[in-house]
């Protein structure tokens, strides 16, 4: 038996997230694993380093796994580029260690997401990237991000699905502007909720609209805080890198 890394890259808009459903919808878990059946006759269990929501997208899913057979690392990844649909790649393999597990080995995770902020919607970003047509003061955005760095709990932004608990260390959260109205909003943490950086997003954009006060960043940080309930589309989600 061999204990494999892969670094998965993917356009999630034709799935449903990343966790498979028996008797479900189409996942990128699913998918890989049908190619994995085709190749080797097993369908392992894939550990992934996070959950991707439906619609999400990954430059760099790490995930880990056995197999009865002992296959070269790059002959695995080649094969499986060649069966897999074309909007899944394998990035990088390779054969690790039996105690490395991509979730609980993980250090940090990055993810980004863009906002495309125009008058007039943009052909490119149609499907990458939530256009928001009304200007976004970024200076707000800044300021209402920078009290959410550190450790926290963050249950106002998301849950654990596994009900522990809901503190996480936030150690980057970084907003910019970049040319044609492209926002982008660079999040690091140790872990991430489920849904946590759509909310994050989501309330920084209402910030940005003057919807609601700088100010509330802090006090969604207090116990007993209420949920955000502005969640951004998963369409501009981008799980970028999975730090060992």
């Amino acid at each position: 038996m061999t204990h494999y890394k892969l670094v998965l890259e993917y356009d999630g808009a034709a799935y449903h997230g990343w966790q498979e459903q028996p008797g479900g919808p189409v996942t990128v878990s699913g998918a890989v694993r049908d190619a994995m059946a085709r190749l080797t006759g097993e369908r392992p269990r894939l550990d992934a380093a996070g959950r991707t929501d439906a619609g999400a997208h990954s430059l760099g899913q790490t995930i880990s796994f056995n197999l009865e057979g002992n296959i070269d690392p790059d002959r695995l990844a080649h094969s499986l580029n060649a069966v897999l649909p074309r909007d899944i790649a394998v990035r990088e393999a390779a054969a690790v260690e039996p105690g490395f597990h991509a979730r609980f080995s993980a250090r940090r995770r990055i993810y980004r997401y863009l906002v495309e902020n125009r008058m007039e919607r943009g052909a490119l970003l149609r499907d990458r990237a939530w256009h928001i047509r009304q200007p976004l003061d970024l200076g707000a955005m800044r300021a209402a991000a920078s009290e959410l760095l550190g450790k926290n709990d963050l249950s106002a932004f998301g849950s654990d699905p596994a009900g522990r608990n809901t503190v996480r260390e936030l150690s980057q959260l970084r907003v910019r502007r970049l040319r044609h109205g492209l926002v982008v909003f660079d999040l690091t943490a140790n872990a991430f909720l489920y849904g946590m950086v759509r909310r994050i997003v989501g309330f920084l954009v209402e910030v940005g609209l003057g919807r609601r006060p700088v100010a509330e960043s802090r006090q969604l940080l207090l116990p007993g805080a209420i949920a955000v309930s502005r969640v951004a589309p998963a369409l501009g989600l981008y799980q970028l890198a999975v730090e060992y």
